[in-house]
């Protein structure tokens, strides 16, 4: 696939994260946007560039949110690959197995980036972390990504992009 795409969406996102994410915000959770288009590019999409776009949102994610240059990076890295195996193995493609495989994934990253500060900085709080800030931020990204599912197929659908998963749109 062409690296121009996750260029153009790369940016697109980073800009909504930065200005829109915050006054999205319920209750104190905002969506990590980013995240939800790694997800949902390792779900649907086979392609070598979307580590390098996981990897590079994450890094971003790391300079606008806390500055521990990274973090977001390595987790961000390892929740597309196994986006990217979830997505191989699914055997049906629908909004509601999609809205829970980003959430679970969502966690899973989540896991993986409190582990990493915990690793790096012992006093921080793991399990108030994981309970107040990342399966909230979970579930408000699993309820998003029918909307951001619509996005994507008029990507498919503009760029002639093949979707991973075998029931969906064949």
């Amino acid at each position: 696939m062409n690296p121009l795409i996750y260029l153009v969406m790369g940016l697109t996102m980073l800009w909504l994260q930065v200005t829109l994410a915050g006054s999205l915000a319920i209750w104190g959770v905002a969506p990590n946007v980013l995240l939800l288009t790694v997800l949902l590019c390792g779900l649907r999409w086979q392609d070598r560039w979307q580590f390098v776009y996981a990897a590079l949102a994450g890094m971003a994610c790391d300079v606008f949110s806390h500055g521990m240059l990274g973090v977001y990076g390595l987790s961000f890295f390892l929740v597309s690959y196994a986006a990217r195996l979830a997505g191989i193995a699914m055997y049906e493609s629908n909004p509601l197995s999609l809205m829970v495989l980003v959430g679970g994934l969502s966690v899973l990253e989540g896991v993986l980036s409190t582990t990493l500060f915990n690793l790096l900085d012992a006093s921080a709080p793991w399990w108030h972390w994981l309970l107040t800030a990342v399966l909230p931020a979970a579930l408000y990204q699993a309820a998003l990504t029918p909307l951001f599912l619509l996005a994507f197929e008029r990507i498919e659908r503009r760029w002639g992009l093949e979707v991973t998963s075998r029931g969906y749109g064949a």
